[in-house]
């Protein structure tokens, strides 16, 4: 096997390696943090990222707890994003029966790492300010000016992430949808049903 042959795996295992990083661990490891305004003994979970010194043992812990995190906030944001805000976006019934066609799946991998693992980041870190504003909140509930200005940075942070997440959605089922093809170009009975 020459250099060149090697050379796709290696770009393609760091971009996928990237999309999980950002689509699970970073929203997951906001989270956790979100979560220490609720929980406090959370935070004894974040220590291995505070010290310098950290074992290998602890910091698996807190890897694979972050990374769980992640998926929760997935889970949320998936139905805040996909069966709500972008309901009327989804891909049409039948579409990923044609990946296996024409080298499709390898051109769909690069849309969802461009596309869908962005807004699975947006959505998941939403998610997780809106846990972290709340939990900070209901700490101080005392009425002040800070109080009014966090409150206006959250709702601009907000619609930031939930606009950014959006977006992202609709790019991933746009472009996905387009470079697999409609169920019409892919399945020729679905073609001869629609010509009655």
């Amino acid at each position: 096997m020459s250099e060149d042959d090697s050379a796709p795996e290696m770009k393609d295992l760091s971009s996928t390696s990237f999309g999980y990083l950002i689509a699970f661990l970073l929203p997951g490891i906001f989270g956790l943090y979100a979560f220490t305004y609720w929980f406090p003994q959370v935070g004894v979970i974040l220590q291995p990222l505070l010290k310098a010194d950290a074992t290998v043992g602890p910091s698996l812990v807190f890897l694979s707890v972050a990374v769980g995190m992640g998926l929760c906030l997935s889970a949320v944001r998936f139905l805040i994003f996909e069966k709500l805000l972008c309901k009327a976006h989804h891909f049409p019934p039948n579409l990923f029966a044609s990946l296996y066609k024409e080298n499709k799946l390898t051109a769909f991998k690069a849309v969802v790492d461009e596309h869908y693992r962005y807004h699975q980041f947006y959505g998941g870190c939403g998610v997780a300010v809106l846990v972290l504003f709340a939990g900070w909140f209901f700490e101080h509930l005392t009425f002040n000016c800070q109080l009014v200005y966090l409150g206006i940075g959250f709702i601009l942070v907000e619609l930031l992430l939930g606009s950014a997440a959006r977006v992202s959605f609709i790019r991933y089922v746009d472009r996905g949808t387009v470079i697999v093809g409609t169920p019409e170009e892919t399945n020729p009975t679905v073609k001869k049903e629609h010509a009655k």
